[in-house]
């Protein structure tokens, strides 16, 4: 499996969320089935050595329980591991390593103690915070899914297999003594292990996000197409006869398609209409984001007006005529779809698109529109209480919005060009150049 797949992926979390309609649990199921499990923070591949090495090392050095107790063991192991190595990122790239610490999660932190060892002279020791909850967003948290997908650990017990060993293998060895190997392994003593600025700086050339050698790039790039879904994906992608795209939109993601459709066992399982899910899906929820934005900005300039002057002008009318086309493309699709994962992929959004394609009027679409956006705020949590609506209304007018959600530009009538979510094809390009599956720099 990859490793970027994660259960985490920020464009989900409560607070700060950029789903107002409540379109997220479609683009992560239909993005599961393009790239299984992929998300958009999780970019770089030698993250996935260095949680081998750290497993390994602790492995080495203690005695592990079994079962779950020796998964958490192993999963807490690695955090001083990740924050020496975190450091050492940083402080290749100071010495001029360019892309040593591009992707790094704490980078600011691991950045701050860069400037404070080397403004001391102190030996370097990874007694430093890296994150604020690192267990939960830094790499244990972030790639954990890959490491147990990939089949590099024990689900149960987080042992490494034999392929987890091989890659430990592959990644450069902290220089410390047997005591102190020892002590990184164990958080509860880490902190008294230190190293001479001249020896870290050493290993750092050898350990950062860059330096991965060929043999540890081939045995990633095994382990990034391993999955048959991202396999097919990649091969599509080297197909493109207009090369990858710089930006995904809709025209480039029905060119991927063209390319699956012409590969058999991409085609048996279903990956072109997974694009075709993706482009209806997409233009559907461009059409209506545009639409609420277009309710905010009426309520940010206009609040004191009655919304049926909103209803009435032509341009608005054209909106609302585009959200209903796009809905009833959305459910002729779901109609003649025969791909069972692909049809419970978009249930999420269909019965939003059932209701907009009922609306005979403006108002009655503003109705829909402000019913479906309470009915996602409401379901989501932010300090022990139901979120706030970004807008509300009267029936008769709009209200004005906080400031943060206010609008002072009108938006344009979607196009069904543009992509409202990323379906982590940027991120999987990356890796794919990274490992050197696919040709270009990374």
């Amino acid at each position: 499996m990859l490793p970027f797949i994660t259960a985490y992926d920020p464009l989900g979390g409560s607070t700060g969320s950029i789903d107002p309609l409540g379109a997220m649990q479609t683009y992560g199921s239909l993005a599961d089935l393009l790239l299984p499990g992929v998300t958009t923070i999780t970019t770089r591949s030698r993250y996935l050595s260095m949680l081998c090495a750290a497993i390994a090392n602790a492995e080495k050095y203690r005695t592990m329980l079994s079962g779950a107790s020796g998964l958490a063991q192993r999963r807490k192991a690695v955090e001083p591991f990740e924050r020496l190595w975190a450091l050492a990122c940083v402080t290749a790239q100071a010495a001029g390593h360019a892309g040593a610490a591009d992707g790094l999660r704490g980078i600011s932190y691991a950045k701050t103690s860069f400037q404070n060892f080397a403004a001391s002279g102190k030996n370097v020791t990874c007694d430093f915070r890296l994150l604020k909850y690192q267990s939960r967003t830094g790499a244990v948290g972030t790639y954990w899914t890959s490491m147990v997908g990939g089949q590099l650990v024990d689900p149960n017990s987080g042992k490494l297999s034999a392929e987890g060993v091989e890659l430990a293998e592959q990644f450069p060895e902290l220089p410390l003594e047997s005591r102190d190997l020892t002590r990184i392994a164990d958080p509860e003593h880490a902190r008294r292990v230190s190293l001479l600025q001249d020896d870290f700086a050493a290993w750092s050339e050898e350990c950062h996000l860059k330096a991965a050698g060929p043999d540890e790039r081939r045995q990633l790039s095994e382990v990034l197409t391993a999955d048959d879904r991202r396999e097919y994906v990649s091969q599509a992608i080297r197909r493109m006869p207009d090369g990858v795209p710089a930006n995904w939109d809709t025209i480039s993601l029905s060119r991927l398609g063209e390319s699956l459709e012409a590969h058999p066992q991409a085609k048996a399982m279903g990956l072109p209409i997974v694009i075709d899910a993706i482009v209806v899906t997409e233009q559907f929820h461009e059409a209506m984001l545009g639409f609420f934005e277009t309710l905010l900005w009426w309520g940010t300039h206009n609040a004191s007006k009655s919304i049926g002057d909103l209803a009435t002008e032509t341009d608005f009318c054209k909106m609302s005529d585009r959200c209903r086309a796009t809905a009833q493309r959305l459910r002729e699709f779901r109609d003649r779809c025969e791909r069972p994962e692909v049809r419970d992929a978009i249930e999420g959004l269909l019965g939003f698109a059932y209701q907009i394609d009922r609306c005979r009027s403006e108002l009655e679409l503003i109705t829909a529109v402000m019913d479906r956006h309470h009915q996602v705020q409401s379901g989501k949590v932010d300090g022990g209480t139901p979120k706030r609506d970004w807008i509300t209304w009267n029936d008769s007018s709009l209200l004005r919005p906080s400031p943060r959600f206010q609008r002072n530009e009108r938006p344009m009538i979607a196009g069904g060009i543009r992509l409202t979510h990323p379906y982590r094809l940027e991120p999987f390009v990356y890796m794919l150049r990274e490992t050197g599956v696919l040709a270009g720099n990374a």
